[in-house]
């Protein structure tokens, strides 16, 4: 008797501690997540600012094109973090705008490689 008592409290507390660590480890992978799509955007803006600058110094129109989809990517990483921090339930249009702008944002970089330079 006395045995099954300490397993049964045994399982218990580990039933009950799983309970506790669980809510911690996804606040956890929540920070992790946003501080990584914090850490692209970034990476994204940097990326807009030199392929801007190479436009200022070559005048090419297809790094043009890689500058707007560059921005493009920027505007919608921060576009998803805003709307994940501000709406607790999915927006509807998030999925129709997160699509329009990736097209947006392929078709850019396929024009800035196949268009010719003029």
């Amino acid at each position: 008797m006395l045995e099954i008592l300490t397993l049964s409290t045994l399982v218990s507390t580990l039933f009950y501690s799983n309970f506790i660590i669980i809510p911690l480890q996804l606040e956890f992978m929540g920070i992790v997540e946003n501080l990584e799509s914090l850490l692209i955007g970034i990476f994204s803006i940097v990326l807009l600012l030199l392929s801007i600058s190479t436009y200022q110094k070559t005048g090419l129109k297809n790094v043009l094109y890689a500058a707007t989809a560059f921005a493009l990517f920027t505007f919608q990483v921060f576009l998803e973090l805003i709307i994940e921090r501000y709406y607790s339930v999915t927006y509807p249009m998030q999925d129709l705008l997160n699509t329009s702008i990736t097209l947006a944002i392929l078709g850019l970089f396929f024009l800035s490689v196949v268009r010719t330079a003029r």
